[in-house]
C-alpha cells in the first residue's frame, strides 16, 4: 500500500511539473522536441568562429556535402525534420546565419545578402569544404543563388525552395513589417500566409512565438532594410549566369514569395528542374519534410 502511495505521489508530481513546463516554460519543451529531431536525423549541434563571430550549425551523415540554409526569421532547425532522410546518404550541414536564431545581434554588422555570402565563404573555409551541394528556403535560397554566382567553382548542384531574390510582381521583397505579431488573430493570419497545411500549435507555444516576435521586431526590420539596400537584393538580370544543375521547389499557394518567382527562376536558369507542390505554402520542408527530402534526393542522385 505504501509503495502504491509513493508511486501515485511521483506520478502527481510528474504531471504537475509537465503542466508547469507546458504553460510557463514552453521553450523547454521546444528544446526537447528539437533534441528528438536531432537524434532522428543523426546530427550534432556544433559551433564555429568566423572572424570572431560564433556560428551555430548542425552536422551529420557521411558522403558528399549538402548544405541547406534557413529563411528569414528562421534558424538552423529549418531543415532538421527533413534531415533524417538525407543524412543516410549525405554529409548534411545546416548553418545558422548571423542575426537569426541563437546568433548574436551585433549592432553595425551588415546582414545584407552579399555580406552573408562572405560569411558563408569564411564558414566553408573553416570547415575545409571545397565543393558541395547548396540550397535553402526563402532567404536561404536567395543566399544560395548569390553564393553560386560569387563562387561558382565551389557549388556542385543548386536547390532553391521558395527562394527570394527576384522581383517579378508589384510586391516588394523584404518590405518592412508594420507591427509585431501581438494577438492570436495576428498569429493565425501569419500561419495562413506561410502554410497551406498548417501545423497545430498549442496556446503556450503561440504565446512564446508572439513574445519572440515582439522582442525581435525592430531588429528584423533593420535586417530587412539592410537586405533592400544590398547590391545582391534583386538578381533578375544575373540568374541567367547560373551554370549549376538547379532544382526549384515551390508551393503553388505560396503567399510570401509568389509562385511567379519560381516560374521566373525556372525560365531564366538554363536547364533547371521545377517541382510544384500543390497544395503547398512557403516552407515545404515544414509542411512536407519527407517529401521535400525525397525530392532533393531524387534530384541529387539523378
Amino acid at each position: 500500500m505504501r509503495a502504491m502511495k509513493i508511486a501515485a505521489a511521483v506520478i502527481a508530481v510528474f504531471v504537475l511539473l509537465s503542466a508547469l513546463l507546458y504553460w510557463e516554460f514552453p521553450q523547454v519543451i521546444l528544446v526537447a522536441i528539437y533534441k528528438s529531431y536531432e537524434w532522428q536525423a543523426g546530427v550534432e549541434a556544433k559551433e564555429i568562429q568566423v572572424d570572431g563571430y560564433s556560428i551555430p550549425y548542425y552536422e551529420g551523415g557521411e558522403g558528399e556535402v549538402l548544405v541547406l540554409i534557413h529563411g528569414f526569421g528562421d534558424s538552423k532547425t529549418s531543415f532538421l525534420q527533413a534531415a533524417r532522410w538525407l543524412t543516410p546518404k549525405y554529409r548534411v550541414i545546416l548553418p545558422e546565419m548571423p542575426g537569426f536564431g541563437d546568433t548574436a545581434r551585433v549592432a553595425g554588422r551588415d546582414h545584407g545578402i552579399r555580406s552573408q555570402v562572405e560569411t558563408l565563404y569564411g564558414f566553408f573555409q573553416q570547415l575545409g569544404l571545397r565543393r558541395f551541394h547548396l540550397g535553402g528556403n526563402s532567404m536561404g535560397g536567395h543566399l544560395s543563388v548569390a553564393y553560386a554566382l560569387a563562387y561558382p567553382e565551389q557549388v556542385n548542384r543548386l536547390i532553391l525552395i521558395s527562394a527570394s531574390g527576384l522581383k517579378v510582381t508589384e510586391k516588394i521583397p523584404f518590405s518592412p513589417v508594420e507591427k509585431p505579431i501581438q494577438t492570436g488573430e495576428d498569429f493565425d493570419r501569419y500561419m495562413d500566409e506561410v502554410f497551406v497545411k498548417k501545423p497545430w500549435i498549442p496556446e503556450p507555444f503561440k504565446k512564446h512565438f508572439m513574445a519572440k516576435s515582439a522582442q525581435d521586431f525592430e531588429w528584423m526590420n533593420e535586417v530587412r532594410a539592410q537586405i533592400r539596400a544590398d547590391p545582391d537584393y534583386i538578381l533578375n538580370d544575373r540568374v541567367v549566369g547560373i551554370s549549376q544543375k538547379t532544382l526549384i521547389v515551390w508551393g503553388k499557394q505560396d503567399k510570401i514569395v509568389e509562385f511567379a518567382s519560381g516560374e521566373a527562376y525556372h525560365r531564366w536558369i538554363p536547364g533547371s528542374q521545377l517541382e510544384i507542390y500543390d497544395p503547398g505554402g512557403h516552407s515545404p520542408q515544414y509542411e512536407y519534410p519527407h517529401r521535400t527530402a525525397e525530392t532533393i534526393l531524387d534530384f541529387l542522385e539523378r
